[in-house]
């Protein structure tokens, strides 16, 4: 039977999910739902036995909010709903240990995973819900599978694609990937749970995926490097990798030549690379983007060009969080990018993952929601910890 205990971590590790740009939190309140979280955290968190509180974290979590608060030209409900998941985030990472954590992060998104394959019935058979329309912050609608959702433009131009919970495939990748670099960093990968990772990433048809995938894979094969496999299992990951690159290869050509989605990232980058050397200090304040990137944008990239298909949509988050808070950015970004439960790999492999959290982060906007925060505090907190080499792999 599942105790209460194990039941409350199911919860906040859910919610830490859904608080993250799902479609629930982005059709049902959005940064309103962090204080009803919060609150329950806190009842959680002292009631706990034997609460120890990490003086040092605690002191990465005041400097935290001091160098978004550094430069005044601040948004002020921005600046709120960061000091509400600072406070949400420091009581996970002392509430549940990451090991626990990602363990169950990583049954939560396998099981959305698994039950998102669906999509294909659905989007071919045009299958209804009898559940009302989810709606992301663009007003998109999406059919509500509860586990999964779709967009109706899926569904009636028949693109095969898989969004999961969240508002496109893109999104989504970085969930199935972290829960690749999970499994990775606690020596729990086994060649059947990375053929089930395979298979979702080859749904969800996301060029930054895939790209992630291959490079944590050369992390995964590093390590399987010491051990013997059958010719059976050797001849299967050729064929994969075959397979692979069969399907992939020409869809990133044409995106790196006539795609307006690569185009688009690439203006979002320039856009934010050249604000954030106008101000390099202190940046042009914590969430002002939508009033200052605009008009800077325009400037940069002229009018037309900024409001075509291919102009920029905001979706760099590391590179926007940079130029908004400027150098001091970098308190928050090296735990995030280094983090110390990496501590057991080789500084090859944890290259490769700080590549990986790099290209998912600044692929999409999630560096100002809750998973990015957690994963930094669990990057930060871990790295305090002295840990033995492990060499042992899950065969």
């Amino acid at each position: 039977m599942i105790s209460f205990t194990t039941l409350i971590n199911y919860f906040i590790v859910l919610g830490v999910i859904l608080l993250s740009k799902s479609l629930y939190f982005e059709s049902f309140g959005s940064n309103i739902l962090l204080l009803p979280f919060m609150c329950l955290i806190y009842i959680f968190y002292f009631n706990k036995n034997n609460l120890i509180v990490s003086k040092s974290l605690l002191i990465f979590s005041i400097f935290s909010i001091l160098i978004i608060i550094a430069n005044p030209n601040y948004r002020d409900i921005s600046v709120y709903t960061y000091i509400v998941r600072v406070f949400i985030a420091f009581a996970i990472v002392h509430y549940i240990t990451f090991e626990k954590f990602s363990e169950i992060f990583i049954k939560i998104i396998f099981f959305i995973s698994g039950i998102s394959l669906l999509y294909i019935f659905i989007i071919y058979f045009n299958i209804p819900s009898i559940l009302d329309n989810l709606i992301s912050l663009p007003n998109s609608q999406y059919r509500n599978f509860i586990f999964f959702a779709i967009p109706v433009d899926f569904i009636n131009y028949q693109i095969f694609r898989n969004s999961g919970l969240w508002c496109e495939p893109g999104a989504f990748q970085i969930f199935v990937n972290i829960s690749f670099i999970f499994l990775i960093v606690n020596n729990t990968l086994n060649y059947k749970k990375y053929i089930f990772i395979l298979l979702i990433i080859i749904s969800i048809g996301s060029t930054t995926g895939f790209i992630v995938f291959s490079l944590l894979s050369i992390v995964y094969y590093k390590t399987l490097y010491y051990i013997k496999f059958s010719l059976f299992m050797k001849l299967s990951i050729i064929v994969l990798l075959v397979v692979l690159m069969a399907l992939f290869i020409p869809n990133i050509i044409i995106k790196f030549t006539e795609n307006s989605s690569l185009l688009s990232r690439y203006y979002d980058l320039i856009i934010s690379i050249n604000m954030f050397t106008d101000n390099i200090i202190f940046g042009y304040g914590f969430g002002n983007q939508l009033i200052y990137s605009v008009n800077y944008g325009e400037n940069l990239l002229g009018y037309q060009l900024y409001h075509s298909s291919m102009g920029p949509t905001g979706s760099d988050g590391i590179t926007m969080l940079i130029s908004q808070i400027g150098i001091l950015s970098f308190i928050l970004l090296v735990p995030f990018l280094f983090p110390g439960y990496c501590k057991k790999l080789s500084i090859f492999q944890s290259i490769l993952i700080s590549i990986s959290l790099l290209l998912m982060f600044n692929t999409e906007n999630l560096t100002f929601y809750l998973i990015f925060i957690v994963l930094t505090f669990y990057g930060f907190k871990e790295s305090m910890y002295k840990v033995t080499k492990v060499t042992k792999v899950t065969k």
